[in-house]
């Protein structure tokens, strides 16, 4: 395990808002990094500046898998594919491995078994699966008692349809994982305020923007006048009337510090004075109306830019004249000035990559991203997450991402079920996770500043009490699938046809995806028992005085490396004639995951 490094945050730990003394010390040392003002000269394609790609020799099975257990929940792609993926120049591999488009059937192949499914060209969007996961079309597997969870009108019907989403096979799981993080963890939309209606338009528009290769300026204006944040906000009631704006300047201030990291540091009176209060002005004259929401005025999802009752003219804010005949055009003028704002240069790159990626970034990483992210003209996070996704920075074995509940989660669930009709029936509990450790998408510990962060989770010895519960006093969950024993052999190479050190070796590559450099001989140890006899180590290692424990000593000695090697060697019986022998041996590999995904490993994703 990663040893605790110098972290960069531009923000407290607990993401409050930070004293502007603390900031103005800061801001000598943001601003003056040369990566803040680097000319935009990078070609319009290709790896970035100060991201160089790791060699091809050193791209290969396990980085791809960190890749995809950090960008796209471990993604559904199949062994082979990954090997693929592993054979390509890691530049061509990453253009295959990361799109925004609705499908990407190499990360996430369909459930070819669901006849009647296909999932490959149904609307990705939260309302159009939605509609179909609360419908009576026969393609549709959910279980009829599940379907009603899905309706708009169901309170919790945006995280349940989210859940699908980021799950199921014949999508792209890398678009859920980042539309995940735009709306808990940086532009934030919270339940607790925004309707089902207004959330689910809100994911739905962020993805589209993203899909269509907009500039990032673009997509934070989109999301700066989403209904959801309209009604977070109350933005939605700011009027100008006479000279005088009627109008809280609550979310004026987050455009700048959320949306861009810009804080007024060095100008504090100006950006709080000038900045914030014009912004507020800028944002006038919206309101809500809606398609299918019942009550347009507080739960609507459409919005309506009108030019009565929104400031005239032009605006001053960063500086700089800020015209537009509504909200909406003046937001994207503003945002297109902010992008550009030299606390966006040195900030964003940081937020982006600390909220998907690395929880401890140092000062000479926060270089290289600054670097990589002002040489682009055109701001854009597709481009931005591929370059440092096939970098030495990313594949560095000091970065240290550690997993958030939800996070862990859909890792495990992606990686392990091998039919979506092991996420419609929904053995992996995602609800008690969701109200267990109390972590529902789209209701954020929080609230405007993000949901339970990495470092929350890992620090929380409640949090992974609850884990280690789900793994041992609910291992069934991992033993039945589809109301029979689980078939690991629709998953395994070779059909299941494996030694006991091939089978454990594999379910380790595939869910802690760390090349075996932390599968050390205590962990072979419990595996190998578990997958060959269903029992506890010490059983098989001193079945003279098992409760005695198992220590490192006796699996290092003589007699401890053979009986590991015995083990090892044994051959699995998921292929026996006998079903009751199938079954058995199916419910071993199953104790040894529960084992797996209970050890710290699961936990945290490393860099080389």
């Amino acid at each position: 395990m990663c040893q605790p490094r110098p972290v960069f945050n531009i923000f407290h730990a607990s993401r409050v808002r930070v004293p502007y003394a603390v900031l103005l010390a800061l801001g000598a040392l943001w601003l003056s990094a040369s990566a803040v003002l680097a000319a935009d000269t990078a070609p319009a394609t290709g790896a970035l500046p100060g991201l160089p790609a790791v060699s091809n020799a050193r791209w290969n099975d396990t980085e791809v898998r960190k890749v995809l257990h950090t960008f796209a929940f471990g993604g559904h792609a199949s062994d082979a594919q990954i090997r693929a993926w592993a054979a390509m120049t890691p530049q061509s591999a990453i253009e295959q491995m990361l799109t925004f488009a609705a499908h990407n059937l190499l990360l996430s192949p369909p459930d070819r078994r669901l006849k009647r499914e296909k999932m490959d060209t149904r609307v990705q969007t939260l309302r159009g699966l939605g509609n179909f996961f609360a419908s009576a079309n026969s393609g549709n597997y959910m279980p009829i008692d599940r379907r009603e969870s899905f309706l708009r009108s169901e309170w919790n019907a945006a995280a349940d349809t989210w859940s699908m989403a980021a799950r199921v096979r014949g999508g792209n799981p890398f678009r859920h994982r980042v539309g995940y993080w735009w709306l808990n963890h940086y532009l934030v939309a919270s339940h607790t305020a925004a309707s089902t209606w207004q959330l689910v338009r809100y994911y739905d528009d962020v993805l589209a923007a993203l899909a269509a290769n907009r500039p990032f300026e673009d997509i934070v204006a989109v999301a700066a006048v989403a209904a959801a944040i309209n009604q977070q906000y109350g933005t939605q009631y700011n009027r100008f009337w006479d000279g005088t704006c009627y109008c809280n300047e609550d979310f004026a201030r987050e455009f700048h510090q959320l949306g861009f990291g810009i804080l007024g540091v060095g100008d504090s009176d100006y950006h709080e004075f000038t900045s914030i209060k014009n912004t507020a002005k800028a944002l006038t004259g919206m309101r809500l109306t809606s398609s299918e929401a019942p009550n347009p005025e507080w739960e609507g999802e459409r919005v309506v830019f009108e030019t009565e009752g929104h400031v005239p003219g032009a605006v001053e804010i960063q500086r700089k004249s800020i015209a537009g005949a509504a909200a909406r055009e003046k937001i994207a003028a503003l945002a297109d000035i902010s992008i550009k704002h030299p606390e966006a240069r040195a900030n964003l790159p940081i937020i982006i990559i600390q909220g998907l990626a690395d929880d401890e970034i140092s000062s000479a990483e926060a270089q290289a991203l600054r670097t990589a992210w002002n040489a682009m003209p055109k701001k854009n996070l597709l481009r931005f997450l591929r370059a440092y996704a096939i970098s030495k920075l990313f594949h560095a074995r000091a970065r240290t991402k550690r997993l958030n509940s939800i996070e862990r989660f859909m890792t495990i669930a992606n990686r392990f079920a091998d039919s979506n009709i092991e996420h419609y029936r929904d053995h992996f509990g995602i609800w008690r996770l969701y109200w267990d450790e109390e972590v529902l998408p789209f209701v954020p510990w929080h609230e405007v500043f993000g949901h339970q962060t990495g470092v929350e989770a890992a620090s929380s010895a409640q949090i992974f009490s609850k884990h280690y519960n789900a793994t041992t006093q609910d291992i069934w969950r991992y033993l039945v699938q589809e109301d029979r024993p689980k078939d690991w052999r629709r998953l395994m190479p070779n059909e299941g046809h494996l030694t006991v050190r091939e089978a454990a070796e594999w379910l380790w590559r595939r869910f802690v995806a760390d090349g075996l450099r932390n599968f050390g001989a205590l962990e072979r140890a419990h595996m190998y028992a578990l997958i060959a006899h269903g029992t506890d180590a010490a059983e098989v290692f001193s079945p003279t005085t098992p409760n005695g424990g198992l220590s490192l000593s006796a699996i290092q000695s003589a007699a401890g490396q053979l009986r590991l090697t015995q083990l090892g060697n044994m051959r699995l019986k998921l292929n026996h004639t006998n079903a009751d022998v199938r079954a058995t041996a199916n419910q071993y590999v199953g104790t040894a995951f529960a084992f797996m995904i209970a050890t710290p490993f699961m936990l945290v994703q490393e860099g080389g």
